[in-house]
């Protein structure tokens, strides 16, 4: 992940641990390994505060989680929110904006990684390695399918509808959960070696008679990964 660095040893000889900066004396560190419940700790610090430094803590079921929640931890942080720690007692807006901001963080880490991705393809190609192109092909579309679906997620219940009939909440819920659905496939896309450019139209086309547009950029990688894996695999 974008910016997150493994230490073998980290703070008092605890380790092995990932660290990041995030600038303003803002850092974050996710631990590998897990607690005795096989949970994965995180914290973010702030070194201008005096005494206790952390601000925000947690537990995780994976160490990219951790990593997850730290960097939304962060943009909590950088917009002016009050911080959290886990077992205080929040309500439903909170988490579910904390839920909003872990899917934003791995929605832009992801983004971040295609243009990588894309860049080491262009550059596989021209010095002919097309074996590994390929396999470089794959990882774009998965992680464009993996980010298209967190865009899906986060913004489902923000969705555009056409016509001037207000949707009943019976209605709205039940074309969110729609939508919800949708997500998870294009999850399964991601993990399925055998997916289409095809289905992936068919789902996006079910997107678009709810009145769900996809991210312009994020649907265009896909489909731009699905065409680099034909085009590499046809050049073998």
């Amino acid at each position: 992940m974008d910016g997150w660095r493994r230490y073998q040893k980290g703070l008092h000889g605890v380790g092995p641990n990932w660290v990041k900066f995030f600038g303003d004396g803002l850092s974050g560190t996710a631990f590998e390994e897990p607690n005795a419940e096989g949970r994965f700790a995180w914290y973010v610090a702030d070194s201008a505060r005096q005494g206790m430094k952390t601000f925000r803590h947690g537990l995780a079921h994976s160490v990219d989680e951790a990593k997850l929640a730290a960097d939304a931890a962060v943009l909590d942080r950088k917009r002016g929110r009050a911080a959290a720690v886990e077992g205080e007692q929040t309500s439903s807006t909170d988490r579910n904006r904390r839920r909003v901001d872990r899917l934003l963080a791995s929605e832009t880490l992801a983004r971040s990684l295609i243009d990588d991705l894309n860049n080491f393809h262009k550059q596989l190609v021209t010095a002919g390695d097309l074996k590994t192109a390929d396999r470089v092909a794959a990882s774009i579309r998965r992680a464009s399918l993996g980010a298209l679906a967190d865009y899906m997620r986060r913004t489902a219940a923000f969705r555009v509808r056409s016509g001037t009939n207000t949707a009943s909440p019976e209605n709205i819920k039940a074309e969110e959960m729609a939508v919800l659905d949708i997500a998870d496939q294009l999850d399964q896309m991601a993990d399925d070696s055998q997916a289409t450019d095809q289905l992936f139209e068919a789902l996006t086309d079910k997107l678009r008679q709810l009145g769900v547009f996809p991210d312009g950029d994020l649907n265009s990688a896909v489909v731009n990964g699905f065409f680099l894996e034909s085009l590499t695999k046809s050049s073998e």
